[in-house]
């Protein structure tokens, strides 16, 4: 590796910390000053279009669900759409390069929101606080998350059916999921379980190291099926399927608005930071917005949508006065209707690791050096290579003995095989990622770094810890407030350990040792007491490598009426307010089995059939 090439690494790695502002104002860079997205970001159409007096509906929030939304209702050219969004457009150039998609994290495409800090977990983070990232922007987290597409488990849906939520069960959703897919996955696409000609591309990805191949047939040796983990079941062993197309991140903005820019029904305005809700009498009628530093009304003749994310709608839901009473009158706010909004916050708590190395492995894929060369980028420009691929490459699904459901075929565990570790990159993007305290970096992941190393991330899926959101200020500019606490409920915790230590035995099979792999034996900070590979140092490490899943639901949860800790109804309407909805992950009511993008996906594809039934349109 050149001094050249080396300096080359560094700067393709900051590239995005150079061209976006960051949302920490005590790391402001060049994108405070200029907005490059007016000149490289994806056409969506006009963005300063000439706007109407009164629409149809008003979409608020242009995350997945909310995108899907803004397009399936603007396909009848009679209805008109206002779609609000208070990011930007993406940047192609940062934004749909797979393989440096941490690098994301650090500009003004994230809110940048941190945890309250820790009593059991991220012990080995900056001021034991983890990073919780979510996306902002035409597209919101698809613009930055890792584009693994993870459905969950059909029993899901099938239990959110059964506790008050009829239209939910998973023969009802499947239809949703495939409408939005165009798939092209190897083993499967053609297993009745995927859709074709949708706007979503979703592929396997196009570059494998010999990693992957292992993990999947060692899998397979331990006792796990191949099985298409968002086929009919989910626990097994598989690849990664992604929300790419031909080695490139397909964003929910780029996916579906992009292709319909030409629509004149359709308005959309970035920039467009939405304050409060307009109420007259029982009903929705409008928002309040800011943008270019001036206040905004619009009006909508039907109906208001939500589609802010876990954060950001019972954030504004919680400012126009729907709530906790006992906390809006705390603040000084006006009550409109009394709910338990942000009162259910889960998340699926993880951990970096177990570690590994491969002593016979020389396929250049040692740090950030090597995979950002000059050869990888001409992969890159044809579809292939190691840029076209994020970091997670293989899936296993598991059952432990801690498991809340005890249905066999219910996995709780989800173990994600990573090509590489945080040991590969130094780079400022890369640390405001995993926020990894330097102690931990330069003692337990630099020596990594010249030699070829990888690990997995273990995931609970089925967390038992649940934490709550609630306003900072009434100011709407101001962060909300987070209660989560990892780890809370000590199942999570065994869990991991579970995982951990299932990962050990997989990684022990022939195929692996074929590569010459070998655990990593140095201990993580913290730990150095314990001895290596017990109970007790898995669960000191997870305490301290801490990781989450970034997978927040449950703030504007999903239930009857009669269901006193739920906000909509299976109708995703507000209860007791007309003509307001809210569609998105938010009105998950439990922790789900799968990564939640995909997820969004399907409840905007379903409330836009909503919507149009319930508003008499074809």
């Amino acid at each position: 590796m050149t001094k050249e090439q080396s300096s080359f690494h560094r700067v393709c790695s900051g590239v995005a910390l150079n061209v976006a502002e960051s949302v920490n104002d005590n790391n402001r860079t060049l994108g405070n000053l200029i907005d490059f997205s007016q000149w490289l970001g994806l056409n969506y159409g006009d963005p300063d279009p000439v706007l109407l007096d009164l629409y149809d509906f008003i979409v608020v929030g242009a995350g997945p669900a909310g995108i899907v939304i803004a397009n399936r209702l603007s396909e009848n050219p009679a209805v008109t759409v206002l779609l609000l969004e208070i990011g930007k457009a993406e940047i192609p150039l940062l934004q749909q390069v797979p393989g440096v998609f941490f690098t994301q994290a650090a500009t003004d495409y994230n809110y940048a929101y941190v945890t309250e800090r820790q009593k059991k977990a991220c012990l080995g983070l900056v001021d034991r606080r983890c990073a919780w990232h979510q996306g902002r922007g035409l597209g919101g987290s698809t613009i930055i998350n890792d584009m693994l597409y993870t459905r969950g488990n059909r029993r899901d849906f099938d239990y959110w059916n059964a506790t008050g939520n009829p239209g939910w069960s998973y023969e009802d959703v499947l239809p949703y999921f495939m409408k939005s897919e165009d798939a092209k996955i190897r083993d499967f696409d053609q297993n009745g379980f995927h859709g074709k000609g949708g706007f979503l591309s979703v592929e396997d990805a196009p570059y494998r190291t010999p990693i992957v191949e292992a993990f999947v047939r060692s899998a397979i040796q331990v006792g796990l099926p191949y099985v298409d983990y968002n086929g009919p079941e989910q626990y097994g062993t598989s690849y990664a399927q992604f929300t790419i197309k031909q080695g490139r991140r397909m964003s929910a903005g780029a996916s579906f608005l992009q292709p319909i820019g030409d629509r004149k029904n359709l308005h959309i305005l970035t920039k467009a930071w939405v304050t409060r809700i307009i109420f007259n009498k029982n009903r929705a009628i409008g928002v309040v917005y800011t943008r270019k530093k001036s206040v905004h009304k619009a009006k909508a003749k039907r109906e208001v949508i939500i589609s802010g994310g876990t954060f950001g709608s019972a954030k504004l839901l919680m400012l126009s006065g729907v709530g906790p009473k006992q906390h809006l009158e705390e603040l000084g706010i006006k009550v409109f209707k009394d709910l338990p909004v942000g009162n259910e916050l889960y998340d699926h708590p993880a951990v970096l690791g177990p570690v590994f190395t491969a002593s016979k492995l020389n396929d250049q894929n040692e740090n950030g050096d090597k995979v950002l060369s000059i050869q990888n980028i001409v992969k890159y420009i044809l579809g292939n290579g190691p840029l076209s691929s994020a970091i997670a490459e293989g899936f296993a699904y598991l059952k432990t003995p801690f498991a809340p459901y005890p249905d066999p075929n219910w996995p709780d565990v989800e173990l994600v095989q990573l090509l590489s570790t945080p040991g590969d990159d130094y780079t400022p993007a890369a640390r405001r990622y995993f926020r990894i305290e330097d102690e931990t970096l330069e003692t337990y992941f630099k020596p990594l770094y010249k030699k070829r190393a990888f690990m997995y991330l273990s995931i609970v899926m089925h967390s038992t810890t649940k934490g709550s959101l609630r306003l900072k200020s009434k100011n709407p500019y101001d962060h909300p407030l987070f209660h989560y606490q990892y780890f809370e409920d000590d199942r999570d915790l065994r869990a991991l350990v579970y995982a951990m230590k299932a990962a050990m035995k997989i990684t022990s099979q022939k195929p692996f040792r074929d590569l010459g792999v070998e655990p990593y034996r140095t201990k993580v900070p913290g730990c150095t007491h314990l001895p290596f590979d017990t109970d007790d140092y898995w669960r000191c490490y997870a305490m301290t490598l801490t990781y989450v899943g970034y997978h927040f639901v449950g703030t504007c949860k999903m239930g009857p009426v009669w269901d006193r800790t739920s906000v909509v109804d299976h109708r995703l309407r507000v209860h007791g307010i007309r003509g307001l909805r809210v569609a998105d992950v938010s009105i998950i009511p439990v922790a789900p089995s799968g990564h939640t993008s995909a997820y969004a996906y399907m409840i905007g594809e379903k409330a836009a059939d909503i919507i149009k039934e319930d508003n008499y349109l074809p």
